[in-house]
């Protein structure tokens, strides 16, 4: 499961999305940190198919969290160098231009 919040600015659509079961946990390691904030990350819950819907309607896309970057890199959308890993966490964007 994962959540995710969509925003509308001007042409833009940017979509954050992260795996449900990280939401309000921080990750570091060395200089990077990630704080997967409910303000940021969480407005609505789907699973994988609705997501790959909305991931592909979006111009950018910040996504972090295992499941979803698996989901995402399966489905061809982002690249393995591509990928940060933080704390044990994977994140990437995605910017559509």
């Amino acid at each position: 499961m994962f959540a995710y919040k969509l925003q509308k600015i001007g042409n833009e659509s940017l979509l954050a999305v992260a795996d449900k079961n990280i939401i309000g946990k921080s990750f570091e390691s060395n200089d990077l940190n990630i704080h997967v904030s409910e303000n940021f990350y969480y407005e609505k819950e789907c699973g994988e198919k609705e997501i790959l819907k909305i991931i592909n309607s979006a111009t950018i896309v910040n996504a972090v969290g295992n499941s979803i970057i698996e989901l995402m890199l399966k489905n061809m959308l982002i690249e393995k160098e591509n990928i940060i890993e933080i704390g044990g966490v994977m994140h990437a964007q995605l910017v559509r231009v």
